[in-house]
């Protein structure tokens, strides 16, 4: 009784005993779990966002051994190419502006052929 007056008068609040301690801790764990499962069924009814997929071109696999008549003409094939890429800029060189002065000039000096 005195126990609770000079509670009252000092407007002191009880501490709790071991017990109630471990109650209140056991009930925050089951409210937190209970909580963490709600969130986990409410996820599995939304709707997945998927992410699109940009379609890319798949090129077929080469075998590893082309015949000799099969890579005889891609590298002819490719020395044609470069050879026509050779004489464009050849023929440019020798069209252009420059090649006339430098011409000039040799046939001053007497180097030209």
């Amino acid at each position: 009784m005195i126990k609770e007056i000079l509670f009252k008068l000092f407007r002191l609040e009880e501490l709790p005993c071991h017990s109630c301690e471990t109650l209140q801790m056991q009930l925050a764990i089951a409210n937190e779990e209970k909580s963490k499962l709600l969130q986990t069924i409410l996820e599995i009814n939304r709707p997945k966002v998927e992410i699109p997929i940009e379609p890319r071109t798949i090129e077929p696999i080469q075998p590893k051994n082309i015949p000799w008549s099969v890579r005889r003409q891609m590298i002819e094939r490719e020395d044609r190419h470069a050879a026509e890429i050779l004489a464009r800029k050849k023929l440019e060189l020798e069209s252009s502006p420059a090649s006339d002065e430098i011409e000039e000039l040799e046939k001053e000096l007497g180097i030209g052929e």
